[in-house]
């Protein structure tokens, strides 16, 4: 194991010039759909884990860029003042005027017919800034480097919002105790294939996942059981104390601030956590998961 040391490189303005990149092709594509996939390979990042870092770095979605500079475009088209705002509002991708003029008021704090009077573009209500501050929370991530063998694992699939893989889990254990299993376990695994941002709640896929002292001398004859293998490799872990709905602000952090920093970047491999203690039985505040992030040196 490795502890991690603050590397003063520069992969932060490496981060910051691809997600940059980004920022330009969507904005020269605006009539076209947000297509997440190629954006990715625009940016050199992994599909796992473009768009996390993405709005970690820009301090708002794909979508939400999109969106926004649709409704820039509009507001340059009303200030002009040569085309009628219906028309205006349909080709900024809005149904009806009513919808455009909600989410123009919104960006700019004046209806479209208030900013077209205006004959100006006042400032926006909040600016986005691609240059988000550094915080110390970098430094209470206490983030460390690991080389991990590989490990077999055995899961159910959880097809649906993440929040629902306690379902999953439940399916489980009920195998885990038919087949006498329990006092073999050693931890509760969760792997998350789908950014939930990009990905519609009811098509993300996770596995609930349990990993034995030893794996299983046979593959399990329940065809809902799973073996997976998590790959060897070098991995960030994080060690989170607290409830499990706090994790995605851990998730927001390493994003954001540690890996930019960092001199590493994403494989292309997506996460998982490791549940350390049972949740049945561990008050919330004491729940202790460690996430492991795959990465690779720049």
């Amino acid at each position: 194991m490795e502890q991690y040391v603050m590397r003063k490189s520069k992969t932060e303005q490496n981060y910051r010039r691809r997600v940059q990149r980004v920022h330009r092709l969507i904005a020269a594509s605006l009539d076209e759909p947000v297509d997440i996939a190629t954006l990715a390979k625009a940016s050199a990042f992994s599909l796992y884990h473009f768009h996390r870092i993405y709005t970690a770095l820009m301090g708002e979605t794909v979508a939400d860029t999109h969106r926004r500079l649709r409704l820039d475009r509009a507001a340059a088209q009303i200030a002009r003042g040569s085309l009628p705002i219906t028309h205006i509002a349909m080709e900024a991708g809005y149904e009806t005027p009513q919808s455009f003029s909600r989410a123009f008021k919104h960006q700019f704090c004046l209806s479209p017919a208030q900013y077209r009077k205006a004959g100006t573009q006042p400032d926006r209500q909040a600016p986005v800034s691609i240059y988000p501050p550094i915080c110390t929370e970098i430094i209470k991530m206490n983030i460390t480097i690991e080389t991990r063998e590989e490990v077999i694992v055995y899961g159910v699939r959880h097809i649906g919002p993440y929040t629902g893989i306690q379902q999953a889990f439940h399916q489980l254990w009920q195998w885990v105790t038919a087949n006498h299993l329990e006092s073999q376990g050693k931890y509760g695994i969760g792997i998350y294939y789908n950014d939930p941002i990009t990905t519609a709640p009811e098509k993300c896929q996770s596995d609930a996942c349990i990993q034995f002292i030893q794996p299983l001398e046979k593959e399990p004859e329940d065809k809902n059981i799973r073996t997976i293998k998590l790959t060897a490799g070098r991995y960030a872990r994080y060690r989170h104390t607290g409830p499990y709905n706090t994790l995605e602000q851990a998730y927001n952090t390493f994003y954001g601030q540690w890996l930019p920093e960092s001199g590493y970047e994403c494989a292309d491999l997506p996460p998982f956590e490791i549940y350390i203690n049972n949740p049945y039985d561990t008050p919330e505040a004491d729940l202790i998961t460690d996430i492991y992030m795959p990465v690779k040196d720049k």
